[in-house]
């Protein structure tokens, strides 16, 4: 019982040697911990979920630099997306939010507004929409 003690003493302090084959074993744990555990466990909030777009901003412009230059941003709601559609009998685009989003922009917000850039996201009580940046 007190080897058995001592060894787990000796992994938690890491206190065997460079190069003996206990050191080595534990960072080979450690290698296989880190390919092997589902990246969910890890909580990667960089990475969009499924469904959504590769790249978490999607830019209507050539140059993407420009999207933060003089660019102001809003937070339009699904819900407000939808009613939007929905009341200009537009529920076809509803398959396209950027295309929704342009328009919404448009009627709402600002007419000569220039579509930049929308980043889907989902707000702490679980609402979902778009940041959207315009000029």
């Amino acid at each position: 019982m007190n080897s058995f003690l001592t060894g787990i003493r000796n992994i938690l302090l890491w206190s065997y040697a460079r190069g003996s084959w206990q050191y080595d074993l534990l960072c080979m744990l450690i290698i296989l911990a880190v390919f092997l555990v589902p990246s969910r466990y890890f909580g990667d909030r960089d990475r969009p979920a499924p469904g959504q777009a590769n790249s978490p901003w999607v830019f209507a412009s050539k140059s993407p630099g420009s999207a933060g230059i003089g660019a102001q941003s809003v937070i339009i709601e699904s819900i407000q997306l939808e009613d939007f559609l929905k009341s200009n009998n537009r529920t076809e685009l509803m398959n396209d939010p950027q295309e929704a989003i342009i328009l919404y922009l448009h009627a709402r917000i600002a007419a000569d507004a220039t579509f930049v850039a929308m980043q889907p996201y989902t707000d702490s009580q679980g609402r979902t929409g778009y940041r959207v940046r315009y000029k």
